[in-house]
């Protein structure tokens, strides 16, 4: 593990495989901003290469200072991972807030990404977004971590996968209580993924974009996957029959061979 000095917070990274050969694929969390939700990942893409996952600033073990949040700059902490480890470029995949990162790193960094897999994300955040988000940062402030993540598995997983896998659920949610950094700097975070808005800059993106979604997603709907690919020129979408916002957890077998199948297809050097 490593860290790096982005505009003024430390950022927390590691590099896996680092004497791979391919061209190295970054993962970038959820809001969450913790790098151990890619462990169902790891072992797949490691073999063909370098694999790099940080903690997102105001989370894990990167800096958690007030007042210094924005999808703009949770971008440029990749590039500055990039740029200390002398990576001209990249895939990039990413899930939910991920995907909006990657999504600002097309547009404003596109000669340093080799491919984008926007995973579960949105383009612009409309009311339904705002709401659900609002509600969330209201009961996370007033009600503290255990209620909110007990209420947010009820929209992050399908109604069928969270009752066939209630005990392993909230088993993880108090793992995840061990590692939550307070409330208001997530509060922050929130705040700056409810102005993310892209809908002007997604048509000036020429990488190669994957967008997946899972039909039963309801924190970002199909409908935002499908406004994502019609505005992004080269890009592919692939909607899985099953699956809530997590896909990459839930059906990590077939998220593992769609995402490897488009990178393997994008991996010219």
């Amino acid at each position: 593990m490593a860290t790096v000095l982005s505009h003024d917070v430390k950022i927390d990274y590691e590099v896996l495989n680092s004497e791979g050969k391919g061209i190295p694929v970054f993962f970038i969390s959820g809001l969450g901003g913790v790098r151990n939700s890619w462990e169902k990942q790891l072992s797949c893409f490691m073999s063909r290469g370098p694999v790099i996952l940080h903690d997102h600033r105001g989370t894990g073990k990167s800096d958690k200072p007030s007042g210094v949040y924005s999808i703009e700059k949770m971008a440029e902490d990749i590039i500055s991972i990039m740029n200390e480890l002398s990576i001209e470029k990249a895939h990039m995949v990413g899930t939910s807030t991920g995907g909006a990162i990657i999504q600002i790193l097309c547009i404003k960094y596109g000669n340093r990404i080799q491919s984008g897999v926007i995973a579960s994300s949105w383009p612009k955040s409309d009311p339904y977004f705002i709401r659900q988000f609002e509600v969330r940062k209201e009961i996370l402030l007033n009600m503290g971590w255990k209620t909110h993540n007990r209420l947010s598995s009820f929209t992050l997983y399908s109604p069928e996968f969270f009752s066939n896998n209630y005990a392993k659920i909230e088993e993880n949610e108090e793992n995840q209580l061990k590692n939550m950094p307070p409330e208001e700097i997530m509060a922050e975070r929130i705040d700056c993924i409810i102005k993310h808005d892209q809908l002007e800059g997604l048509p000036k993106i020429k990488n190669p974009i994957l967008v997946l979604v899972g039909r039963e997603d309801f924190v970002t709907p199909v409908y935002y996957s499908e406004k994502i690919a019609s505005l992004i020129p080269k890009s592919e979408l692939k909607i899985f029959d099953k699956g809530g916002h997590f896909i990459y957890l839930t059906y990590p077998n077939e998220f593992n061979n769609t995402v490897l199948d488009f990178i393997n297809r994008n991996e010219i050097i």
